[in-house]
């Protein structure tokens, strides 16, 4: 079967975890290959693996399984079998552990120079080279590390979708801002240096509206292994909620946070209760109506059901 175009590259396994390389990351190997840069382009390839490995490790200390890995041309994505934005701590820990794998780099690095075991312009490439992708991946924007980092902060206050939304927008900012600088630093200096922080600029924007698209369906993600965790704990935290019944699913959904199982309590116009429902009931409803569905609508449901 023939490879679609933009589909990810299985370039092997380990342990258990598929390594998958992003053919706009091969395609930047073609002009360094011409330019005789190729050496260092397969060097930063390499950072750029350590970067994801360091990710992996996180992930499996906090009891967490990696299934995939893919290398973008900024840095990579872990794909993980539980869902990470269940546990906002955790997120934040998985996220920072790789700009922080490029620090312990650039203090090994520091070392080496410091007993004369590194070349002078190489340690001045790597050390440059660490410090950007530290830099860059920290930048407040999904589908960057900053982005979980960002979103992993929103969550207590707005809620997994929303806070995926903004940390989503974030990235998709950033996106344009560097697409912009990118062009205008090239038509300033009229060279092509401008083409690779516009061409990642462009990569990245695309990758944070992905991420807002996907938004609802972590969030469906995330009520369903809410329950998932019910089951085998047997007991959870509440948090009550207040609505009206003309109140829409979604929002309700912008008050749902990680720490709680939540029950919402639904009253008419003069404040009293006509019912309350649960998070699974909100996961149905969502599903059926969508997040523009009103709760008045589910209550009647379970007293005169659809026949």
């Amino acid at each position: 079967m023939c490879q679609r175009v933009g589909e990810p590259m299985k370039v092997g396994s380990f342990w258990g975890i598929v390594f998958k390389v992003n053919p706009f990351f091969l395609m930047l190997l073609v002009p360094a290959a011409i330019s005789g840069q190729l050496l260092p382009a397969l060097t930063l390839f390499m950072i750029v693996l350590f970067h994801e490995l360091a990710h992996t490790a996180a992930a499996a200390a906090c009891g967490l399984r990696v299934v995939e890995v893919e290398l973008l041309p900024f840095g990579g994505v872990a794909r993980m079998d539980n869902l990470l934005e269940f546990n906002p701590r955790v997120e934040l820990l998985v996220a920072l552990a790789g700009p922080a794998s490029n620090l312990l780099l650039l203090a090994a690095l520091w070392i080496g120079r410091a007993h004369s075991l590194l070349d002078p312009d190489w340690f001045l490439f790597l050390a440059r080279a660490n410090v950007l992708m530290a830099a860059f991946n920290l930048l407040p924007g999904l589908p960057l590390d900053g982005g979980r980092v960002l979103r992993s902060r929103l969550i207590y206050c707005c809620g997994l979708q929303e806070a995926t939304v903004k940390s989503a927008r974030m990235g998709q900012f950033l996106g344009i801002g560097l697409v912009v600088l990118g062009l205008a630093g090239g038509l300033a200096s009229r060279n092509a240096g401008g083409v690779f922080p516009a061409a990642v600029g462009v990569f990245l924007y695309f990758e944070a509206r992905r991420e807002a698209a996907q938004a609802k369906f972590v969030f469906l993600r995330f009520l369903t292994q809410k329950q998932l965790q019910l089951k085998l704990r047997k007991v959870i935290p509440a948090k009550g909620l207040v609505a009206t019944g003309e109140t829409t699913l979604g929002e309700v959904l912008r008050h749902i946070t990680p720490a709680y199982c939540h029950m919402v309590w639904v009253v008419d116009s003069q404040g009293r209760p006509v019912g309350v429902l649960s998070e699974l009931e909100l996961i149905e409803g969502l599903l059926e109506q969508g997040i523009h569905g009103k709760l008045i609508k589910l209550i009647k449901r379970r007293f005169w059901p659809p026949e």
